[in-house]
């Protein structure tokens, strides 16, 4: 018992050192920024910041959680996409608003259900079945819409996506909502204790009589209800359901934060906190380079970079933890 609370205590003390790091990287960035333009620091740029970083942290809240369990699922941006189109499809067609939101979150839910029984019993690897429903999805993205986007959208759902409470967007609030569900289910539930035990050591999981089906069932569909809310999210924000929106793009990058953020890919270890961190660093980032005139180009150079490294750093970080057990 002692062994297993020093282990812990390393575990939250390396994850803290980690996050209060990322914490230092975005001062730095921002303050690099700020000189290199005057419209950084702006109020409407921060609030900006903030609002791009939503989808990216709401995604990223599912899929760290999953990652924790021993998970991985690159169907998101997939999800993502269909479930806004279809909420868009609902909306457009007088259903109201409430009714095609709970639509589309329960349809992004029967993917993840999907992706559990493929993996599950037919013993898919996931990474593979995952990237066969993406490609599933996408194709039936298209032709529910025939490649055309779906607008406009009733103005009471674009006065959600766009609008404010107290000068804080409410996408913003949403995404708060979203974190602080997820950092509760991780950090004070027995369900988070299991995803822990599940993603740090699979056997020993089953060895101690854990329901690990039942707990990669709701992994799998937490990661595609976040993914398909965050779609609904930013449909309401711009306004009209995109085809284009979603996709392989937004799964790396929503992966990429969750790692930098301190999720390890090898499960287990992370936090919900780190997750949003994560997400306003790829933010920020983009932002800089915008402001700064860069190419976007070099946004693709920079974001992979910083995957590398990530894991690079998660393989480091996992030695130092466990070189004691």
């Amino acid at each position: 018992m002692d062994d297993k609370r020093s282990r812990r205590d390393r575990l939250r003390s390396v994850m803290a050192r980690q996050e209060t790091t990322l914490v230092m990287v975005i001062l730095v960035i921002g303050a690099a920024a700020s000189i290199k333009s005057d419209l950084f620091l702006s109020e409407d740029n921060i609030t900006e910041i903030f609002r791009s970083s939503v989808i990216y942290f709401v995604m990223g809240c599912g899929a760290a959680m999953l990652i924790i369990g021993g998970g991985l699922d690159f169907s998101a941006g997939a999800v993502f996409t269909l479930s806004a189109l279809m909420t868009s499809k609902m909306l457009v067609s007088s259903v109201p608003w409430p009714l095609a939101v709970l639509g589309g979150i329960a349809l992004a839910a029967l993917i993840g259900v999907l992706n559990h029984l493929v993996i599950t019993y037919w013993h898919v690897p996931p990474i593979i079945a995952t990237l066969g429903v993406f490609y599933m999805l996408t194709g039936v993205d298209n032709l529910v819409t025939g490649g055309n986007d779906v607008l406009p959208l009733p103005q009471v759902v674009q006065d959600i996506g766009q609008g404010s409470i107290l000068g804080v967007p409410n996408v913003v609030l949403i995404a708060i909502a979203v974190g602080l569900l997820f950092w509760f289910l991780l950090e004070w539930t027995r369900f988070g204790v299991n995803v822990r035990a599940l993603g740090g050591n699979r056997q020993a999981a089953v060895a101690n009589g854990l329901r690990v089906t039942r707990i990669d069932l709701a992994l799998y569909v937490l990661a595609a209800v976040t993914a398909g809310l965050a779609g609904i999210v930013y449909s309401a924000r711009v306004g009209a359901g995109q085809v284009t929106a979603g996709g392989t793009g937004t799964t790396l990058i929503v992966i990429t934060a969750v790692l930098i953020g301190g999720i390890s890919l090898m499960g287990g270890m992370g936090s919900i906190q780190g997750v949003a961190i994560g997400a306003l660093l790829l933010s920020l980032i983009d932002n800089a380079l915008v402001l700064s005139e860069i190419p976007p180009q070099y946004n693709s150079i920079v974001i992979g970079t910083i995957l590398v490294s990530a894991v690079a750093v998660d393989h480091l970080r996992r030695e130092r933890i466990f070189r004691k057990r």
